[in-house]
């Protein structure tokens, strides 16, 4: 069976995404960003637009919930 990759969360913040990427790499989990170059090759592109894109593996979704639910990143809730 085949794993099937989705976007688990879009930021507008490039650095957030970096870090929860690297947070969950940490942890084990494969994962990769989207979009986070589109500003720094076009610099008339607004990264609020689409984002920048977090994917994981579709059945890692809920173990990646409690793994980041478990130690928040300062200012979330």
């Amino acid at each position: 069976m085949e794993d099937k990759i989705v976007v688990y969360k879009t930021y507008e913040n490039p650095m957030e995404a970096n870090v929860v990427m690297a947070r969950l790499k940490d942890g084990g989990f494969n994962c990769f960003l989207t979009g986070e170059n589109a500003a720094l090759v076009y610099p008339v592109f607004d990264i609020s637009i689409s984002g920048v894109q977090l994917h994981v593996f579709e059945n890692e979704v809920e173990e990646i919930n409690k793994f980041l639910a478990e130690e928040p990143l300062i200012g979330e809730d």
